[in-house]
């Protein structure tokens, strides 16, 4: 059934897009392909915008000349129904509308090679620093870069069309205080970067100290094909999982689990883009470690995802999803596929509605359940 509705979802959307994908050039689609509505923030588009801040040319010396603002406002209404097949009583149908996110972005120039970077972000009822870092940039001779402070590490790719964070976020995206240096050659084709973190994790008998790094390579050798690698030494702090940790009660780890990840992105017939990404740990979590302490198997979780995007028209875009995990427990979906249509009606105004369906099985630890949500979102960019 599941294959079933995957091949009609595709074949609608091809059906869709052929009549209309002689309509746009490549220079055409060039200039707005940063424009399209929805999507989760990638960390090129973090770069993206960091680097914009950076370009900026001030002249004058009075300081709110040299300060930048933007921000985003993102509201969410939503309906799910969560169906646990070993415990009927555990089904759940819930909705909600709310605030969902607010971001405030402060980017300051503070002389030509050096910005300052602050997001505050309002989430889940909590207010905080998101991002906070000072950036050193070299020259056009020499393309170096030095990131300090707390920020997203480069671990990861994770872009995305939809609402909802994909597997592969889920499982590494990493937020601490880092230092990233990093160098750009080939025009900026060729993007080499390497750091080191002080983890939430830490392992068993050691000190609380810088003991984590980072890698990564991305390249992008024509406008349309980017793709990357990347390497964290501690996999186990990354966000989700560092609070998954946290909650069965376990402080500490045998020993520190890393992680590899690998993505490419390619746009093509000037509408369609697809995005593949594939994070995966790189040992084995110890018996107990993750998920719950009675578990007596050793867990290496992975997560990959999918997805293919078209543009219908200009500001509407539809795309699919298929995710899933590996030893993923009811932490990560074993199985996850949907539909989000996204629609800029407005400038920097836009509304996304999705459905996802996520299948969670892990027979070892008595895992059987499904969900199904329905999202709309309505946000604001300034």
């Amino acid at each position: 059934m599941k294959k079933l509705i995957m091949s009609l979802m595709f074949m609608v959307l091809i059906c869709i897009a052929l009549p209309a994908m002689a309509q746009n050039s490549i220079e055409s689609n060039k200039g707005s392909a940063d424009q399209k509505p929805g999507g989760v923030k990638s960390l090129e588009k973090r770069i993206k915008q960091l680097e914009e801040a950076i370009d900026r040319n001030v002249e004058s010396d009075k300081w709110y000349d040299r300060i930048q603002v933007s921000g985003l406002v993102e509201v969410e209404a939503g309906y799910s129904k969560f169906e646990d097949n070993n415990d009927p009583t555990a089904d759940t149908d819930e909705s909600d509308v709310d605030l969902a996110t607010v971001e405030l972005v402060v980017d300051a120039k503070i002389i030509k090679h050096v910005d300052g970077h602050v997001m505050f972000k309002y989430e889940q009822d909590d207010l905080f620093v998101d991002e906070g870092f000072i950036t050193l940039v070299g020259t056009e001779a020499f393309p170096a870069y030095l990131i300090a402070g707390r920020q997203y590490i480069p671990f990861g790719y994770y872009d995305s069309h939809f609402v909802t964070d994909p597997n592969t976020l889920v499982l590494g995206e990493t937020n601490q205080g880092a230092a990233v240096a990093g160098y750009r050659f080939g025009g900026g084709m060729v993007d080499l970067a390497v750091g080191a973190f002080n983890g939430e994790v830490d392992k068993a008998g050691e000190d609380n100290a810088i003991d984590s790094f980072v890698a990564a390579v991305t390249i992008q050798p024509l406008y349309f094909l980017m793709a990357g690698m990347s390497y964290t030494s501690n996999l186990s702090s990354s966000d989700s999982l560092s609070a998954a940790i946290e909650d069965i009660g376990v402080t500490e780890l045998n020993d520190l689990v890393g992680g590899w990840s690998a993505f490419v992105t390619v746009e093509f017939l000037d509408r369609f883009k697809v995005i593949v990404e594939y994070v995966a740990a790189v040992d084995d979590f110890e018996a107990g470690e993750l998920y719950d302490t009675t578990d007596t198997q050793k867990r290496k979780p992975t997560a990959w995802n999918i997805e293919l995007g078209v543009m219908i028209i200009e500001d509407l875009e539809l795309a699919l999803r298929y995710g899933g995990s590996d030893d993923g427990a009811d932490f990560l979906p074993e199985s996850q596929y949907g539909a989000v249509v996204n629609w800029g009606f407005f400038k920097n105004t836009s509304l996304a509605l999705e459905y996802l369906h996520d299948e969670f099985e892990e027979t070892s630890l008595a895992v059987d359940q499904e969900a199904d949500t329905f999202t709309a979102q309505l946000a604001v960019e300034f």
